[in-house]
């Protein structure tokens, strides 16, 4: 379990409802820790069950939710996903980390600071009701292991109390790519029970299934702009379906 080192969040004091909102909608958008290794070391701890999902196009979640030292309700999410292609097409689409503003729920808005070969600095925007939050993080692309990595730059503005996490990619039979995506997330406000096991059963999938529909769309899905009656970050295909979805 990472060690939780909080700052104090920019936000101006706000009701306690739109406080549970907003910190539902940070955990959900933020984008993703475990060395890689072999298919069953990636699945391990699943289910007959949830391995059979999986493998029917589901997306899975495991959480450990804990509270910190000062009361804060943190959470450590792993999700897993197959996506049918292989595992180049998904780290194209990885690469391409500019665009993910295109089809990532809830991402309003992708800048990136710096850049070296296997690094980028961005800064990121959500989408979050009658506001919007941002982060800064260092995004470490690992080529040979098909890892990417994050973590909060606490140097630089931020709306969270802190962050880090990891995608990790391996082949799967036959052709395609199984996702294995972990995340800590601690926005620094109090996320009550039932908003959390929201998030497990609604919003975090879709994170996942976005990569998913725009790597089997080769690249070409995006998410529809929010209007007026649509929920936050929902994402609606533009074009065409997905397979297994």
């Amino acid at each position: 379990m990472p060690a939780v080192v909080r700052s104090t969040p920019r936000l101006e004091p706000m009701p306690r409802t739109r406080e549970w909102t907003v910190a539902l909608t940070v955990f959900m958008g933020l984008l993703a820790a475990t060395p890689a290794g072999s298919q069953s070391a990636a699945t391990a701890g699943l289910t007959a069950s949830e391995l059979a999902r999986l493998n029917a196009g589901d997306v899975v979640v495991k959480t450990e939710p804990y509270t910190t030292a000062d009361g804060t309700r943190a959470a450590s999410a792993k999700a897993y996903s197959v996506i049918n292609k292989p595992l180049e097409s998904v780290w194209a689409v990885m690469l391409d980390y500019r665009k993910f503003q295109e089809f990532m729920p809830r991402l309003e808005k992708v800048a990136v600071l710096a850049q070296t070969r296997d690094t980028m600095k961005v800064t990121e925007t959500l989408s979050v009701p009658l506001s919007t939050l941002s982060y800064t993080v260092d995004l470490t692309f690992e080529p040979i292991r098909r890892r990417v990595s994050w973590k909060l730059d606490k140097s630089k503005p931020h709306d969270i109390a802190d962050t880090v996490g990891v995608w990790e990619f391996l082949p799967y039979p036959p052709n395609r790519t199984l996702v294995h995506y972990t995340t800590f997330v601690d926005t620094g406000l109090s996320i009550p029970k039932a908003l959390e096991n929201y998030l497990v059963q609604s919003d975090l999938p879709e994170v996942l299934l976005s990569l998913k529909r725009r790597t089997e769309s080769d690249g070409a899905w995006k998410k529809e702009l929010p209007v007026a009656g649509d929920s936050p970050g929902t994402a609606k295909a533009l074009t065409g379906s997905v397979s297994g979805r």
